[in-house]
């Protein structure tokens, strides 16, 4: 079975049927409540599943990673992106060593979910923003209990807005041997894949390749070489200790020129502002996570 939480990782479980994990204790879980809350999650290598949960949640990765998958795919979860899963949703979800999340548990009568299964998205200032406040007044006692509860109606509204992306660090599941075996290959070269090897080494040709690339994914070979790619890209960006250039040369791209144009066609961003992006992000987040956790101990330490 694979394990890691990867790009590599995530491309083996494509090419596996999607089953729930073993085992029934939780984490990522409203545990029997149905009223919305909030929670900083810290995990080190955690797994888990769930058949379909009552309430929807929205999780923010700040640091590590999440895999979440379902019977039609998967994401890869990098800091500052975040997933909306939505209730009765069969999924298993995987953290890597060091993951912290925020999550939140939202009541899905408040506001429809617009997505057929799971979204994920960059993060914006004012998820962070909104959600440190949200933590904050989660431990102020039941004076706020209103309010807060008003905050989780904005939430969901505002999550129809920030998951109106195009599909974003997602792969399909495989069917088909072939379509496997064309996985197995691209995961194994991806600095170099071209679609003529890897349907060579899928003792097929192209056109049959194409055609089941559309049957299973409704996009052609290209653009899934390009998705994954894309995938590896934003998550070595995520670690500010590989300049650019290696993370291009890592991807399949002979210039930081041509990696540039690609990414920023498919991003939006360039590398580099992606990641700055990220990076300011993140240390905003950090200090006022930690303010909200002070926070809380000292509430938890000075009961009323």
């Amino acid at each position: 079975m694979p394990r890691g939480v990867t790009t590599a990782a995530r491309l083996e479980r494509t090419t596996r049927p999607f089953k729930l994990l073993p085992g029934e204790e939780r984490r990522f879980s409203e545990r029997g409540r149905r009223e919305p809350s909030i929670a900083v999650i810290d995990c080190n290598r955690w797994s888990e599943s769930s058949a379909g949960d009552h309430m929807h949640k929205m999780i923010l990765v700040v640091r590590g990673q999440i895999d979440v998958e379902g019977g039609a795919g998967g994401w890869l979860v990098i800091p500052n992106h975040m997933i909306f899963v939505p209730a009765d949703r069969p999924f298993n979800l995987r953290t890597s060593r060091g993951m912290r999340a925020h999550v939140v548990f939202l009541d899905p009568e408040d506001h429809p979910w617009h997505h057929h299964g799971c979204w994920v998205t960059q993060a914006n200032p004012l998820v962070h923003e909104l959600l440190a406040l949200m933590l904050t007044m989660a431990q102020r006692g039941p004076d706020q209990d209103e309010t807060l509860r008003q905050l989780f109606r904005t939430l969901s509204h505002l999550c129809q807005e920030w998951f109106s992306n195009p599909k974003m660090l997602w792969l399909p599941a495989a069917k088909s041997d072939e379509m496997r075996a064309f996985i197995n290959y691209v995961s194994a070269h991806l600095e170099d894949a071209t679609v003529s090897d890897a349907c060579d080494a899928c003792h097929l040709a192209p056109r049959t390749m194409q055609r089941l690339s559309h049957e299973e994914f409704s996009f052609g070979l290209k653009t899934l070489i390009m998705e994954v790619r894309m995938m590896r890209a934003l998550e070595l960006l995520s670690q500010d200790n590989l300049p650019i250039e290696a993370v291009a040369q890592n991807v399949g791209y002979s210039s930081v020129s041509s990696f540039t144009t690609a990414f920023s066609n498919r991003a939006g961003l360039s590398p580099g502002e992606y990641r700055q992006r990220n990076r300011a992000a993140l240390q905003s987040c950090s200090s006022q996570t930690d303010s909200a956790l002070q926070h809380q101990a000292e509430n938890s330490k000075n009961p009323k």
